[in-house]
């Protein structure tokens, strides 16, 4: 699975063929906060931030993904 696929299946109404921000982004433009993933490591759900155990697994082990 691509990071672009990834993406747009956590960002609904986003496009997978679209430019990224970092292309269309002008330089006089102030920067964006970076996307955040919350995953269970086990099984790999994506969860929500304030998620303790997995739903999908029952993991405790869910870390936390900055993408910028």
């Amino acid at each position: 699975m691509t990071l672009s696929s990834l993406l747009s299946d956590l960002l609904p109404g986003s496009e997978p063929d679209t430019e990224s921000p970092a292309t269309t982004q002008d330089c006089g433009e102030s920067a964006r906060s970076p996307t955040v993933i919350h995953e269970c490591r086990n099984c790999g759900t994506n969860v929500s931030a304030d998620t303790t155990r997995c739903p999908a697994c029952d993991g405790e082990d869910i870390v936390r993904y900055s993408i910028d």
